[in-house]
């Protein structure tokens, strides 16, 4: 993509949004006259961008995932970052397609070997406008996040010992079909010959899988115990699980292959799906029953944060029924209860949680 010009983001003072705007015309001026074209809502691509980060910065990986293209969040979790202490966005590139931008982000990072321990790194990544707003576009999670792999020689010399003693005995795990809600264990086979215990965790946090804290892998361990807790998952999985092999300050990473899918009997739409959800404003909450056995409606409650103007009496197998609903004033919406006569697949209660929310 060519990259054509920019400006630089400052929001440090009350005149922000003023700079903003300003800075917005000279670069569309300059952008009619190299025939490139100034990003859609440039304003909603910044707030978007800081929000990104800003979950990022306090560990909400998970939540970060709603700013980033569907078909890239494995990649985004498959990313092994050092700790960011600090994000801000700095500036726009623009393009010649206005529904693509490269936004520059300052970042301070935690990096114990360098002189300050906090070096700092301008990055840069790409957002795509898609379905009503813009997201994040990973390309490659080592370009995203800043790596450090300085180590000292002693620390070297243990991760070649547990780079030789330890492995997993199988590449993948398939974990095959799990119900939404369900928490299953499974075991995978390893061979450790060290004469030290290690402690195995994960390298990064997984939507789907953990390992339970506290795990050390001795010469007589057998398998590695791995929880899956298919809470906020529908649909197929393939994620590569990071693992951290630790002993004293050495770490040597394994990758192992999670794989399966997990079926919803119930699923929620919202409509429409990327306007924000605004007072007296009424929108719809679309659920789903995906079984073949039906089930009344016993109750469907939002905390007395919405009004329901419709609600249907029941859910037939296979059916989609329609929730109207309208945000009281004054009120955030959070989340939206279904609870049925007839549990399905084992669950009475339903939970979703409302998306685009404008606060």
């Amino acid at each position: 993509m060519k990259v054509c010009p920019s400006f630089s983001v400052h929001s440090k003072n009350r005149f922000a949004c003023n700079f903003l705007a300003l800075a917005l015309f000279l670069a569309a001026a300059v952008a009619f006259a190299q025939e490139v074209r100034v990003p859609r809502e440039p304003e909603k691509l910044v707030e978007r961008a800081q929000k990104f980060w800003a979950l990022v910065v306090s560990g909400r990986r998970f939540e970060a995932l709603d700013f980033v293209l569907p078909d890239k969040r494995n990649l985004f979790l498959s990313g092994n970052p050092m700790p960011i202490l600090r994000a801000k966005v700095v500036g726009i590139d623009f393009a010649t397609d206005p529904n693509h931008a490269i936004l520059r982000t300052a970042v301070e990072v935690l990096a114990l070997e360098a002189p300050s321990g906090r070096p700092n790194w301008t990055i840069t990544d790409q957002w795509v406008w898609h379905t009503d707003n813009w997201y994040l576009d990973v390309q490659e999670a080592a370009e995203l996040f800043p790596k450090n792999n300085s180590v000292g020689p002693e620390v070297k010399q243990i991760q070649a010992q547990i780079d030789q003693n330890f492995e997993i005995l199988h590449d993948s795990l398939d974990c095959g079909r799990l119900i939404q809600g369900q928490h299953a264990e499974f075991h995978v086979p390893v061979k450790y010959t060290g004469d030290v215990a290690v402690l195995v965790s994960l390298a990064l946090p997984n939507p789907l899988v953990d390992v339970p804290a506290g795990t050390m892998i001795n010469n007589q361990s057998k398998s590695l115990t791995l929880t899956v807790s298919a809470e906020d998952w529908e649909g197929p999985f393939s994620l590569p699980l990071r693992l951290e092999i630790k002993r004293e300050a050495a770490i040597v990473e394994r990758t192992l292959l999670v794989k399966g899918e997990v079926f919803a009997p119930v699923s929620f739409r919202q409509n429409p799906p990327g306007g924000p959800i605004e007072e007296l404003r009424p929108f719809s909450v679309f659920i789903r029953n995906n079984t073949g056995q039906a089930s009344d409606i016993r109750s469907i409650s939002t905390d007395s944060k919405l009004d329901i103007m419709k609600m249907p009496p029941a859910l037939p197998a296979h059916t989609e029924v329609e929730v109207l609903l309208s945000l009281k004033p004054g009120q955030t919406p959070d989340k939206l209860y279904l609870t049925l006569d007839v549990p399905l697949e084992g669950r009475g209660l339903y939970v979703y949680r409302f998306r685009n929310v404008r606060r």
